[in-house]
């Protein structure tokens, strides 16, 4: 079979994925987001990696979450309907598919299934901050609504601290305030196929309360079989966002040991998981790859 990932080109993890590909008789590519060219006219619609056909692949892994993700998307599901390519993160092309990814359309979801996580407030600007945080003890957590690895993430002291925050970002259109949880350290779960796969503790690096792998943090084992309501949350997460590739991220309370989900990532590292764990994530990868192929 022949898998096709959009994204991340450079990324070490890329490479695990085409060699654990190849010891099964696969072949894995991997292409940049830019690479993408979609010839139009009245007698064809043709996209293609710079000029090379796409449909000669039997599955699609999107990676892609820039700015050009949307001619993806269009492209993915296309290329679905015309030929049947299978797609990993189907919800991203299906345009049946309601629900808006946002991270209060994910709270919501959590609320509703009435998952613990940290109370949180969402803002889109600092204008309404007086009325947002009237029920929050400092510090808080002030972070970006779109940004992942640790990025765009504060730990603020004072309502002052926070409106600093909000009001010098011009670039987000929307901010998550959060309560503190007293933690040491977060446990990132990865789950493929709505499935845990493989846990582990991320401890943050000395003076920083984030805990992950590229701010610092240092990874080790987690297991879930000694922990498995851990496992059962990270599953239910996925499952509820149709997040086929998930990392969640997920802390104990450092004083009563409930669990709180912190957010749920697509497209999520693995590589400091396999070291950390031991477990073969680009295996088992390729072998949902497999099976979602067969499927189509």
């Amino acid at each position: 079979m022949k898998f096709l990932v959009i994204g991340k080109v450079t990324s070490g993890q890329t490479n695990r994925l085409r060699e654990e590909a190849r010891k099964v008789g696969h072949k894995l590519e991997n292409c940049s987001s830019f690479d993408l060219v979609i010839e139009v006219s009245e007698e064809k619609f043709y996209p293609s990696l710079k000029g090379k056909p796409i449909e000669g692949y039997d599955l699609i892994y999107l990676l892609t979450v820039g700015d050009r993700k949307w001619e993806w998307y269009l492209v993915c599901h296309y290329l679905k309907q015309k030929s049947g390519i299978a797609i990993v993160e189907e919800k991203m092309v299906d345009p049946s598919y309601k629900i808006f990814f946002t991270p209060a359309a994910e709270l919501l979801k959590q609320y509703n299934e009435k998952i613990r996580f940290p109370k949180t407030v969402v803002v889109l600007s600092d204008r309404t901050l007086t009325h947002a945080l009237t029920d929050f003890k400092y510090p808080v957590i002030v972070k970006r609504g779109s940004l992942q690895r640790g990025l765009g993430v504060h730990l603020a002291h004072s309502f002052a601290e926070v409106e600093r925050i909000i009001a010098n970002d011009e670039e987000s259109s929307s901010f998550l305030i959060r309560e503190f949880i007293p933690n040491d350290g977060d446990i990132r779960v990865f789950t493929i196929g709505y499935k845990a796969v493989g846990a582990m503790k991320r401890i943050p690096a000395q003076g920083e309360f984030r805990a992950n792998i590229s701010r610092g943090g240092r990874g080790e084992n987690f297991d879930l079989k000694k922990y498995p309501e851990i496992a059962r949350i990270a599953e239910k997460i996925s499952e509820m966002n149709n997040t086929e590739i998930a990392g969640v991220d997920i802390i104990l309370h450092k004083e009563t040991g409930e669990p709180y989900v912190l957010e749920i990532n697509r497209g999520p590292q693995f590589r400091g998981l396999e070291q950390a764990s031991g477990v073969n994530v680009a295996g088992e990868m390729i072998k949902y790859f497999e099976k979602k192929a067969n499927q189509k």
